[in-house]
């Protein structure tokens, strides 16, 4: 591949038409605050992008990714009666649910199974907190309900891509 339209991590060759995507990182790894203001920055500058309708509050959404806060969700599990364990030695699922409360369970139980049935131990759930007061009506009687899995690390497997892997897996399969 010859020179032309490379710059640090961009290549010209993977471009592609889309609704517009922004990428902030720490090369080395390194957690910091700065790398979410600054992306929430890009959030703000596409906002333009999310297909408002006419009420000006119902989108297709946008959001970002982050890396894992450890002291956060060690913090956020402890009163929820179970353990993640150290920072790499636990997953999180984020999964978008059914608001009916027969059809969520069903749904818990199956990602709880399929996580079992991949080798790994499932640690206990989390209903993420939502304000769906600052949504539009339309997006609002659309909602999921939203709740984050934790499935922990097998101790013969190792942090890093073999436990990313498996997770990668689970997801695939419940999926389906």
């Amino acid at each position: 591949m010859n020179n032309a339209g490379k710059s640090g991590l961009y290549r010209s060759a993977f471009e592609h038409d889309n609704c517009g995507i922004g990428l902030i990182v720490d090369m080395k790894g390194r957690q910091s605050h700065s790398i979410v203001d600054r992306t929430l920055k890009i959030v703000e500058n596409l906002e333009h992008r999310a297909g408002k309708d006419a009420e000006g509050k119902t989108g297709d959404g946008v959001g970002i990714l982050l890396q894992i806060s450890d002291r956060f969700f060690q913090k956020v599990t402890a009163p929820l009666g179970f353990e993640i364990g150290p920072a790499r030695d636990y997953g999180i699922g984020m999964l978008f649910l059914p608001q009916n409360e027969l059809k969520r369970k069903q749904a818990q139980k199956m990602f709880e199974i399929v996580v079992e049935h991949e080798g790994m131990r499932f640690l206990g759930w989390r209903e993420v907190p939502v304000n769906p007061d600052i949504l539009g009506e339309r997006a609002r009687s659309t909602m999921p309900s939203i709740w984050q899995g934790f499935v922990g690390r097998p101790e013969h497997v190792a942090q890093g891509m073999e436990f990313d892997r498996r997770l990668f897996i689970a997801m695939r399969v419940f999926e389906q």
